[in-house]
Formats: structure tokens, C-alpha cells, sequence
């Protein structure tokens, strides 16, 4: 996927995300405070498709908390096998390196 893609899908999602904010069963005052806005920024921000990418992360763990399980499971799988892959490699760290020298020792 081109750059352009990205940008065109990313939109298509920010769209998809604000039907879905409107259809949820979640109340607005939740959004707000979840977002820490106020309501009338909230509805510019819908209205403009103008959520951060932050913010976007943040709606979609409540929005589709199966799909957010999901990827976290896979995020934390891959960084498993990354660090089992590090382990047979040899590169490792002593704790009192990671620790800055054993000052917390």
C-alpha cells in the first residue's frame, strides 16, 4: 500500500470510527471524558474528521474492544519471538548493566 493509500484508508477509518461513535451504546459525557474535550470541541472534531491519531487509538480500545484484544495478544506475541530469537542470538544484557550500572543494587 502507496502512502496515498494509507492517507485514503486512514480516512475511510476516521469515518467508519465516527459511525460508530454515533451508533455505540456509550454516552456522549463518556467520549468526553475519555478524551478529556468538551463537548462542543468533540462535535467539531467529528463533524471536521479531525481526531489525532491518539485519539483514534484511544476510541477504538472502547469502540472494538475484541479487535483491541486481539492485537494486543499479537503485539506482545511478536515481541515474545523477538526476544526468544534475541536470547539464542546471545545478545543479552546483565541486570546491573540495565540498571545503570548496579546503582539500584
Amino acid at each position: 500500500m502507496n502512502k496515498v493509500q494509507v492517507i485514503h484508508e486512514y480516512d475511510r477509518i476516521v469515518t467508519q470510527l465516527i459511525d460508530d461513535i454515533r451508533n455505540s451504546h456509550y454516552k456522549l459525557q463518556f467520549f468526553l471524558e475519555l478524551l478529556q474535550i468538551k463537548r462542543g470541541f468533540f462535535y467539531k472534531k467529528m463533524k471536521e474528521k479531525r481526531f489525532t491519531s491518539e485519539e483514534v487509538k484511544t476510541l477504538s480500545r472502547y469502540l472494538y474492544p475484541e479487535a483491541y484484544e486481539s492485537y494486543k495478544v499479537d503485539v506482545i506475541s511478536k515481541l515474545l519471538k523477538a526476544s526468544e530469537k534475541d536470547i539464542k542470538e546471545g545478545r543479552l544484557k546483565d541486570i546491573n548493566e540495565v540498571l545503570g550500572g548496579g546503582k539500584w543494587m
